[in-house]
């Protein structure tokens, strides 16, 4: 096995891991803008973010796809790597792997505030028309 993991390219696995880890880089970036739309009552910019989103998320699927072959033996791909990209792979992962965890939790954090605003809107309305029906009785 550790024959079949040398016929891949080092170099090569580092850069995909590098792509991946800036496309998770941007796709944190808009989980920021996305929070700041949520919390300043800028639903309408929200919907080009949540778009921009899906746009990162279908390129991190493309290079997911082209990491397959990587990940299928990861064990025996990483034990066969230089040092240096095994040190460069060993650094990048642990980088992806913390934005991962920002990025859930900021969605997480963000799922609960809408839910909040939703809540707090429908109370309003639901104050309102009832205010309004009050009113008709007089």
């Amino acid at each position: 096995m550790k024959g079949q993991a040398t016929q891949f390219d080092p170099a090569r696995l580092v850069d995909l891991l590098t792509q991946q880890r800036d496309l998770y880089r941007s796709l944190h970036e808009l989980s920021e803008k996305q929070r700041s739309m949520i919390s300043g009552d800028r639903p309408e910019l929200l919907l080009n973010i949540l778009r921009d989103r899906q746009d990162l998320v279908a390129s991190l699927a493309r290079l997911n796809e082209e990491l397959g072959p990587y990940r299928r033996n990861w064990d025996a791909v990483y034990a066969a790597l230089p040092d240096e990209q095994r040190s460069r792979s060993s650094e990048v992962l642990h980088e992806i792997n913390g934005l991962l965890r920002r990025i859930l939790r900021s969605d997480q954090e963000d799922s609960a505030l809408l839910s909040a605003r939703k809540q707090a809107i429908g109370t309003e309305i639901a104050d309102t028309s009832g205010g309004q029906a009050a009113n008709h009785v007089k």
